[in-house]
């Protein structure tokens, strides 16, 4: 077996906590183009309207999933799904709030 240096948990995890960040920079492009990003996500905040958006975009985490699974990288598979569950929550926490 190769040495996989980056085949890790916090390389998973940065990379399942950044894809939604970037799904949530393309909604904000393609759908509010005259809010700036930092204004969309402090309004989403403060009206609750940004849960659905976040719920779409933690989807999107199947991509690079699959994609290392199919490398046999389980570490990084591991921290995706760890910053999948940490988005869920996060979701959770603002849904009740």
């Amino acid at each position: 077996m190769k040495n996989l240096k980056w085949d890790t948990i916090v390389t998973g995890f940065l990379i399942g906590v950044i894809c939604p960040i970037i799904i949530l920079y393309g909604v904000n492009v393609f759908s509010f183009p005259k809010l700036s990003y930092s204004l969309f996500i402090r309004t989403g905040f403060e009206t609750g309207s940004l849960s659905p958006f976040i719920k779409i975009a933690a989807l999107f985490n199947l991509a690079p999933f699959f994609l290392f699974i199919n490398m046999n990288r389980y570490r990084t598979c591991q921290g995706i799904v760890f910053a999948t569950i940490f988005v869920g929550l996060f979701v959770v926490y603002f849904t009740l709030m």
